[in-house]
């Protein structure tokens, strides 16, 4: 599977925690959109957004355990209520998949870095740059690839055996590319936390004052006030 190749990948289907690579259910919203005939049928409410973070967490939960974990949250749902909205997800492609967790070090694939590129624009760009895509679709270490707007032009992500594959790698893929590439940086990462959930802007703005609360900062909208009457 492609994590860069296909920007869903990495926060699609990674959670990362200490060592750990947990690689989970493929969500619509952090993958390519689908076709849909009538956007009603795809619409989710609250309950299949905690239903979706659970199998985000451990795709393998039966619905007897999603059932007991959505009672936990005052969520009461039948076994068989908990399977037909994971089958009606899994229909209309919001679920797309469910895949293995995998431990990175038990696999020898402790490395993980980050490369970012600036380009440059011979007068074959747009070729090279397709050739640059084929070959990132077709490395198996790289997980994920995009073009990006801002100071850089492309992101990817890259698992390695060890530090000296890594840096083959990059010598080799600055000599094939280095015709369109003005700036090249690589980045080894230790990752703190790597994962996401679903949210609303509900959720978005209870974490956010919450957080605030803790802090003992003002509250955003508070915080916008002071600088619209500062202007």
């Amino acid at each position: 599977m492609n994590f860069f190749n296909k920007i869903g990948s990495l926060f699609e289907r990674l959670s990362i925690s200490s060592n750990s690579l947990n690689i989970i259910v493929r969500i619509m919203t952090m993958t390519q959109p689908m076709p849909i005939k009538n956007k009603k049928e795809v619409a989710i409410d609250s309950v299949d957004r905690q239903i979706l973070n659970l199998l985000i967490a451990n795709a393998r939960d039966s619905t007897r355990t999603i059932v007991k974990k959505l009672a936990d949250v005052g969520i009461n749902m039948s076994e068989r209520g908990v399977g037909k909205r994971i089958a009606r997800l899994e229909k209309l492609n919001v679920i797309h998949g469910y895949t293995a967790m995998v431990d990175l070090n038990m696999v020898n694939m402790p490395i993980l870095r980050l490369v970012t590129v600036k380009f440059t624009s011979p007068k074959d760009f747009v070729s090279r740059v397709e050739a640059m895509k084929e070959y990132l679709t077709n490395a198996p270490y790289c997980d994920f690839s995009a073009r990006t707007n801002g100071n850089i032009d492309w992101i990817e992500l890259k698992f390695f055996n060890n530090h000296e594959q890594a840096q083959q790698e990059e010598d080799l893929y600055r000599a094939w590319f280095g015709d369109i590439i003005e700036d090249y940086r690589s980045y080894d990462l230790d990752i703190h936390k790597m994962g996401w959930q679903l949210f609303d802007e509900f959720d978005f703005d209870r974490f956010i004052q919450s957080t605030c609360k803790k802090e003992g900062t003002e509250t955003y909208p508070s915080i916008m006030k002071g600088k619209t009457l500062r202007k």
